[in-house]
């Protein structure tokens, strides 16, 4: 049974449906989600071997002088891309599961191949946005921090291009601004409490592990890691969920309103 509405629906509404679509969908995206982590730990595992050797100042130094490294960026870069790759998978097999649709793993990430560059444009563009927007002032960057949260459902569910995207999630969420900040908020919020109390767990776990990871450096950078995974299994389906039911939201609100404008013309004329 389908678990996208057919009608707009209020915050608690969107929410309750954010929460469905996680629940039927978490036991079949953690390989995913698992995956996500894989192709995300390259950069850190490269400072891990490049850039650690000491705790403090120096251990610090030794990480920018890292950054600073072209293979590093070059690793990131490839990196990013094949997170994007995972995550535009995951949105679309999130999607089959709520429209019910049948959707394998593999076919998802077969057919996000096709979107890489155009989410990892996207990507740019919107972090582009967002530092001119928190350059000028802290409320311009918020606003567009909030309108632009759905540039990546328009470029998996309506094969939009990266710019198109950030456009039409600006416009989508234009209107209903305050509605959406209340629901990102909402969602922001667990997933921190989710991240601290799984840091905590990891923070106590290690030591009692006996790992023996004396170097300041490398215990941040390995306890980011695993916390990194958990989260990603944990949280990353929950707020995919929250943006794919905004989304769906949004574009019905969307197109009540373009049908009475229409409807209210036709009247007119």
């Amino acid at each position: 049974m389908a678990i996208q509405p057919t009608q707009p629906q209020g915050i608690g509404g969107v929410l309750d449906t954010t929460f469905q679509l996680y629940k039927a969908s978490i036991g079949a995206l953690w390989p995913i989600c698992l995956l996500m982590s894989a192709v995300g730990s390259p950069p850190s595992i490269y400072l891990m071997m490049n850039g650690v050797s000491g705790g403090g100042a120096a251990g610090a130094a030794q990480i920018l002088t890292t950054m600073s490294d072209p293979v590093y960026w070059l690793t990131y870069i490839v990196s990013l891309a094949a997170i994007m790759w995972v995550v535009g998978a995951l949105y679309l097999k999130q999607n089959a599961i709520g429209i019910d649709q049948e959707m394998s793993l593999g076919q998802a990430l077969q057919a996000s191949v096709g979107r890489i560059l155009a989410l990892l444009l996207m990507v740019i563009v919107v972090m582009i946005a967002l530092m001119i927007g928190f350059v000028l002032l802290l409320i311009p960057g918020i606003i567009l921090l909030v309108s632009l949260m759905l540039a990546t459902s328009l470029v998996m569910f309506e094969d939009k291009g990266p710019i198109d995207s950030v456009i039409g999630s600006h416009k989508l969420v234009w209107g209903n601004w305050w509605r959406t900040f209340v629901l990102l908020s909402v969602g922001g919020i667990l997933v921190f409490v989710i991240y601290m109390a799984v840091g905590l767990l990891v923070g106590l776990i290690i030591p009692i592990a006996g790992l023996g990871l004396n170097d300041v450096m490398l215990y941040s950078l390995l306890s980011g890691l695993v916390v990194g995974v958990v989260v990603n299994v944990l949280v990353t389906p929950f707020f995919s969920a929250l943006l794919i039911a905004t989304y769906w939201d949004l574009k019905l609100r969307k197109e009540g309103g373009d049908l009475a404008a229409r409807v209210g013309a036709l009247n007119a004329a």
